[in-house]
């Protein structure tokens, strides 16, 4: 991938982590460990991402078999360590990467190096003068460990797992009375119940989902990806169909998870299925329902 084209996928989708703690690493998985519920196998997983990594890699090479094995290996086991769907990270991987493992850009602030952002699930690691990350669960972490693969699949799956679990927020509005009997309004944050957007749009936004301007979508753009990856490896899909994905856009037509919008999503979920039916063990997916066709 050329600097131009990684600047052109990574603009806008970054995964921006923020001050969680860093904790230990998890002990590995044992290979022998069933997949998570409702995920595919691991052979089906790891030539699936062999097919899906042939079509929407540009300008840089296959990857082996043995490669994409490992790649499987580390999804599912970072899936099940901090409960994130598989197919989620393999979606967010795509959308903020094209899967190129080599992927970054760097943020200059006043001449200086202010930080990357880089790895298959684009991670940012904002530099401190040591050239060692300093912000939340890769502080301390030298951008070489940011960027091998296993590593930063893992810290994506745990920054998702974050969102997943209580970690955005939303303000609401509250009228306390006062001890001198005055109503007073204020607003206080509660954590955010994702009621009109899917909790992996927080991996871009942060603790609160930004619901105006292009990247009220983010959750969206995502979402397509993870459907396409979910129908050509008969995985289930009825949670995303029960799922709000993003704001309405007043006069158009909800946004869901089988309908890519934008050009580059509509290529993405193309090539993705052109991969075609691979895991024929699992079971029928659900179908998302269909609108009625209107204005988009």
């Amino acid at each position: 991938m050329s600097l131009c084209h990684a600047i052109t996928a990574f603009a806008g989708m970054m995964a921006f982590p923020l001050a969680i703690p860093m904790q230990g690493t998890a002990p590995a998985a044992k290979d022998t460990a069933e997949p998570p519920e409702g995920a595919p196998s691991k052979s089906c997983l790891a030539t699936t991402i062999c097919e899906v990594k042939n079509r929407v890699r540009w300008r840089t090479p296959a990857w082996t078999p043995e490669f994409c094995e490992r790649i499987a290996t580390a999804v599912l086991e970072s899936s099940r360590r901090h409960d994130v769907p598989p197919l989620l990270l393999l979606a967010v991987m795509i959308n903020e990467s094209d899967m190129n493992e080599k992927a970054f850009r760097s943020t200059m602030k006043e001449g200086t190096l202010y930080a990357k952002d880089g790895g298959l699930m684009g991670i940012r690691c904002i530099v401190d003068k040591h050239g060692r990350c300093s912000n939340g669960n890769v502080r301390g972490l030298a951008w070489t460990d940011v960027m091998d693969p296993v590593k930063n699949i893992d810290i994506g799956a745990r920054e998702l797992g974050h969102w997943r679990h209580g970690g955005g927020v939303t303000a609401v509005t509250v009228r306390t009375r006062g001890s001198d009997g005055v109503l007073r309004t204020r607003q206080r944050y509660v954590p955010c119940t994702h009621r009109n957007h899917a909790y992996w749009a927080h991996y871009n936004h942060g603790p609160r989902y930004i619901d105006q301007g292009p990247a009220r979508h983010y959750a969206h753009r995502v979402a397509v990806l993870y459907y396409a990856l979910a129908r050509t490896m008969n995985v289930d899909t009825s949670s995303l169909t029960a799922m709000h994905l993003t704001v309405r856009d007043p006069g158009k037509r909800m946004r869901t998870a089988d309908r890519p919008v934008e050009p580059r999503y509509k290529k993405l979920c193309e090539q993705i299925r052109d991969v075609g039916p691979v895991c024929r063990d699992n079971a029928t997916t659900a179908q998302l329902k269909q609108e009625p066709v209107g204005t988009n």
